[in-house]
C-alpha cells in the first residue's frame, strides 16, 4: 500500500514539474544563420519575441501603417527593389510623396487616412512594369 502511495505521489510531482516547465513563455527567434568551417551553425541576425508580443504587434492599431511603409521601402527605395521595377522619375517621386504623406498622417493618429495614402503608393508600385 505504501509503494502505491509513493508511486502516485511521485507521478503527481513529476507531472506538476513538467506542467510548470511548460508554462514559461518560450521565445521564437527569426533570422538567418550560417554554417562555420568548424561545422557549427551560428545565428548571425536574430529577433526573438514571445507569442504574446507577436500577437500584440499584430493587433496594434498602427500595424498596417508600419507594414505598408516597410513594403514601400522594400520595393521602391531599396536597391534590390529599384532593380526589379522600371520606375520613372515621376512615379518614384509620386510614390515617395504619398509615402511621406501617409507616414505623416499615421504619426498624427489619422491611421485610416494614412493607410489610404500608403495603399495608393503600393498600387503605383504594383502597376509598374517589372524588368
Amino acid at each position: 500500500m505504501i509503494k502505491k502511495i509513493l508511486i502516485i505521489i511521485s507521478f503527481l510531482v513529476i507531472t506538476t514539474g513538467i506542467s510548470y516547465a511548460n508554462t514559461h513563455e518560450k521565445k521564437v527567434c527569426t533570422g538567418f544563420g550560417t554554417w562555420t568551417k568548424d561545422g557549427e551553425y551560428k545565428i548571425i541576425r536574430s529577433n526573438c519575441i514571445t507569442e504574446k508580443e507577436y500577437q500584440a504587434s499584430l493587433n496594434a492599431s498602427d500595424y498596417l501603417c508600419k507594414y505598408y511603409q516597410k513594403s514601400i521601402w522594400k520595393e521602391s527605395e531599396r536597391e534590390f527593389g529599384k532593380k526589379q521595377y522600371r520606375f520613372t522619375d515621376s512615379s518614384l517621386s509620386k510614390i515617395n510623396s504619398l509615402k511621406d504623406e501617409g507616414k505623416a498622417l499615421c504619426d498624427a493618429g489619422k491611421l485610416k487616412d494614412g493607410e489610404a495614402k500608403l495603399v495608393e503608393a503600393i498600387k503605383i508600385i504594383s502597376h509598374t512594369r517589372m524588368n
